[in-house]
């Protein structure tokens, strides 16, 4: 047999194995676990450091992204100042910690308010979470609503990170006959791979339907 017909065989044997490969480790990232897991110790006291003046940590976790550096997500909120009931928040506050040579680099945040005192911000504790964005990378997400007195639809928001970045999906809930649930996501989120696009959609499902439970009266901290 020549050896340029063997050359031949060989890269048709060759390019079937790299795709599988390709395949295996694409399926390995999207598999990538990424260590979540309460923050704790000297990293929890120095990240309550944040929250003062009325600020109050309601959750800190640590987790690992695609290149192992160690980051931390800290989520909480501020009640001083007027808002429409006792369990409201005025403002929320969150933010994207990078360890860096012993200290933390602040790499994103997140604020928000409740824009009055007829309106309070309302904290979805259990759905704040860093999760795999279905590509291996980490995808973390911060949702909350805002309850207002009267009849204007509730306004339930969705703020994610993404390398970074940050990406948002908001929409209302009706408080009157005529209205219909809505949901927008930002300008930016077709930015976002398509399967990214996919994993936040399926995460807004379960950040609406929090959202539904709580704005009936039941307790805003209760996903389902």
């Amino acid at each position: 047999m020549s050896s340029q017909l063997q050359e031949h065989r060989f890269m048709h044997l060759r390019l079937p194995l790299i795709t599988l490969a390709a395949c295996l480790f694409t399926g390995a990232l999207a598999a990538r676990d990424l260590h979540v897991s309460p923050v704790i110790g000297e990293d929890l006291e120095n990240v309550t450091s944040y929250y003062d003046n009325g600020g109050h940590l309601l959750k800190a976790l640590a987790y690992r992204d695609a290149y192992g550096n160690y980051r931390i997500l800290a989520f909480g909120g501020n009640v001083h100042g007027p808002k429409r009931d006792s369990e409201s928040y005025v403002s929320l506050h969150a933010y994207g910690f990078l360890q860096d040579h012993g200290g933390y680099l602040a790499r994103w945040e997140i604020k928000d308010a409740n824009g009055g005192p007829l309106c309070g911000l309302k904290m979805l504790t259990p759905l704040v979470d860093i999760i795999d964005a279905g590509d291996g990378q980490s995808l973390v997400m911060v949702p909350y609503w805002i309850d207002c007195d009267g009849l204007d639809p509730t306004e339930v928001k969705l703020i994610m990170v993404y390398k970074d970045r940050k990406y948002a999906i908001r929409g209302n809930l009706p408080n009157q006959e005529g209205d219909e649930i809505t949901r927008t996501p930002g300008e930016t989120f077709k930015e976002l791979p398509a399967v990214v696009q996919k994993t936040a959609l399926a995460y807004w499902e379960r950040v609406e339907a929090a959202a539904k439970k709580a704005a009936d009266r039941s307790n805003p901290n209760v996903a389902n």
